[in-house]
């Protein structure tokens, strides 16, 4: 792109801060600002923010963008300390990369009439690696304190026209004034999307002179200003995809460019041309279709398998075991033979694997390509490959269809991760066309408690408990018990740091076997289980598994509620009573039977006694569905405050 342009077009020099606010001009009124009406519970607030995104030309790198942001925050309480660190994200590719050109902050206290000053030095600014593609510049301004002023201000300069910064609005600290100013010359043409539910305040369009000249004149430009005012902070909560999802964010996309008297360089992708790219590219398509590259890994693996399944199962279960994820996202693979002999590799070094080893075992399989969890949801407003940052296997086995992510060593055949769960993914077959895939769990997160025992007289209560897992509940717990030396390890450390329960003996089974439960049994007691009063003998029946927090408190909820897959929780107690107690007719509890609309959820909770020397207590909780939807918040809430108002009951045993 330099070369090409460097003919065509002639700079002067142009950089205008026209709208910027002046760096280090903090008045003393400035500490008398206040958001209380805006957010009362605000740890920090920003007083004033401005953003710059301008499309220039440089003679050493040709067409970049050139970015600037600049913050005023003032600290509320030591809660808000975190604000005054900040943090640069510079994308790379092969040898271009986006650096930040200019950099400064500084911190502003009030000692009595006068603004003091302490400016951030070198020593406050660090780099680092976060990915193969993404760099971190991070920085923390000094002497912060409770009621302090900060600012910081920075530039970047980046070779990626196709990626204008985007520029959000909404962010966890409420902001008193947000503006956004772009300036795109006429040969670039941009196309905005708003996301979120606060809409732009101001919107102004002008012509800017850019100071660019082509063989036929003058290149015209365009500057847009943006503003946003009085913003709330986004609150996020438990059960959500990224924020980017939700939160009132500006985003561009590069349409096309274009040279006077030269050729039109069309930049809005089509998803077969999303497909072609990838299919071409030797890091994605080319891994692929290299068939027999793995051929001495793989024949081992496939002897004897004498069906579709036990092929696609062996060649999952011995890249799971085979390669050790090393935590980088990417839709490119470095070298799928590399990885498999290094054992390591990026989650397309693993998966593309997957998916050429499937193909040689003579198999349907095509990569899936989709955006994680932390990473927000691709492919929205239009085409792109930028959005999207990892790639799993899909294989055809009779009619049905397999999702495979082999980065995850303790999911089983067929069931996704759970930072896989996020709508939907893009098929790239190698021939025929790309589809939408929609990604979900196919296995509830379920868990089931039995215990059997029996209660002292002295309100002890021993027995065996047993636990056993399915789904995101039983790979949570098998990379836990992995985590740990040795399941003796672990399990000494469950007993030292739980002190109401004492483990006499364990035994976990499965652990190995993904297609089966992870089961556990335990030989327990529990001193104090029941207590004394008024000649009654009362207890809580949960030996675990208690819900004694709401995880949804937030007054307004605009964003769905997501599981990521269905969850049910069972328990079950069959508990001898002591010698001269019964459970009385004038002591029992109401049974509960509780459910939302549809049974989108539901709770149960019984007790019997048939026997009248044996209690049997029951309970479950259901959520039917793995996303909910804003407008079902209030009920979520209400149900588990219900459920934890009546897991607070106790069952009373009246002396004989």
């Amino acid at each position: 792109m330099k070369g090409f342009f460097t003919s065509l077009l002639i700079l002067g020099s142009f950089w205008a801060h026209a709208q910027d606010f002046s760096f280090g001009k903090v008045k003393k009124e400035d500490f008398a600002i206040d958001i209380g009406k805006l957010d009362t519970a605000a740890n920090a607030f920003v007083i004033r923010e401005y953003g710059s995104a301008q499309v220039n030309y440089t003679s050493h790198t040709g067409l970049v963008v050139e970015f600037v942001k600049h913050v005023r925050i003032k600290i509320l309480n030591k809660e808000g300390y975190e604000h005054a660190n900040f943090t640069i994200p510079l994308y790379k590719s092969g040898n271009e990369r986006e650096v930040v050109t200019d950099i400064k902050g500084a911190s502003y206290h009030l000692q009595g009439d006068k603004v003091v000053e302490t400016e951030m030095t070198k020593a406050n600014i660090f780099n680092e690696n976060s990915s193969e593609n993404i760099s971190l510049t991070k920085a923390a301004i000094p002497q912060v304190q409770e009621g302090t002023i900060i600012e910081y201000r920075y530039k970047t300069e980046s070779p990626f026209i196709f990626n204008l910064n985007a520029w959000e609005f909404q962010e966890e600290l409420p902001k008193i004034y947000s503006e956004y100013v772009t300036r795109i010359p006429e040969i670039c043409h941009y196309k905005s999307n708003l996301k979120g539910g606060f809409p732009i305040k101001d919107r102004k369009t002008e012509n800017y002179n850019t100071n660019l000249h082509s063989k036929i004149g003058d290149i015209l430009g365009t500057k847009t200003t943006y503003i946003m005012e009085n913003i709330p902070a986004f609150h996020s909560e438990d059960y959500m995809t990224s924020s980017k999802n939700f939160r009132s964010i500006l985003f561009f996309e590069l349409g096309r460019y274009s040279v006077p008297i030269g050729p039109t360089n069309d930049f809005s992708l089509t998803w077969e041309n999303v497909r072609e790219k990838l299919v071409v590219d030797e890091s994605f398509g080319g891994q692929v279709k290299r068939k027999g590259a793995l051929k001495e890994f793989i024949e081992p693996v496939l002897q004897g398998a004498n069906n579709d399944i036990t092929k696609a199962s062996r060649l999952y279960a011995y890249f799971q075991k085979r390669i050790k994820w090393n935590n980088k996202h990417s839709i490119y693979a470095k070298n799928i033979k590399e990885a498999l002999e290094k054992r390591t590799g990026n989650s397309a070094d693993i998966n593309l694997g997957l998916v050429n080893a499937l193909r040689y075992a003579q198999l349907e399989a095509i990569p899936v390509i989709l955006s994680t969890r932390d990473n927000g949801y691709a492919g929205l407003y239009s085409p792109a490959i930028s959005e999207f940052n990892h790639v799993v296997a899909q294989v055809k086995l009779g009619e049905e269809y397999y999702l495979l992510d082999a980065t995850s060593p303790y999911e089983p055949f067929g069931n996704i991760p759970l930072k896989c769960v996020n709508y939907q993914g893009r098929s790239i077959p190698l021939t025929g066309e790309s589809d939408w895939v929609k990604l979900e769990s196919k296995l509830p997160s379920s868990q089931s408690n039995f215990f059997f025992g029996e209660l002292m007289e002295n309100g002890t209560l021993k027995g065996k408990w047993v636990t056993s897992r399915n789904g995101y509940l039983a790979s949570r717990m098998r990379e836990r018990l992995q985590g740990s030396n040795s399941e003796e390890e672990f399990y000494e450390k469950w007993d030292e740091e739980n002190n109401r329960i004492k483990m006499n003996s364990f035994k976990v089974s499965n652990r190995d076997s993904l297609d089966k439960p992870l089961a556990e049994e335990f030989e327990i007691e529990i001193e104090n289980f029941a207590s004394l009063q008024n000649e009654q003998l009362a207890f809580n029946p949960y030996i675990e598994s208690k819900t004694t927090k709401n995880p949804f408190n937030l007054t307004e909820r605009n964003y769905p509620i997501d599981f990521g897959s269905l969850i049910q929780e069972e328990s079950y107690m069959e508990i001898k009573l002591p010698k001269g107690y019964t459970y009385a007719p004038e002591t029992k509890l109401k049974n509960i039977s509780m459910a939302l609309p549809e049974r989108a959820a539901r709770y149960i909770f019984k007790v019997s006694n048939s026997d009248p020397n044996t209690l049997l207590i029951e309970s479950a909780t259901q959520f039917n569905k793995p996303l909910y939807l804003p407008e079902e918040y209030f009920d979520l809430k209400e149900f588990f405050s219900r459920i934890i108002q009546a897991q607070k009951l106790d069952i009373a045993l009246k002396k004989i």
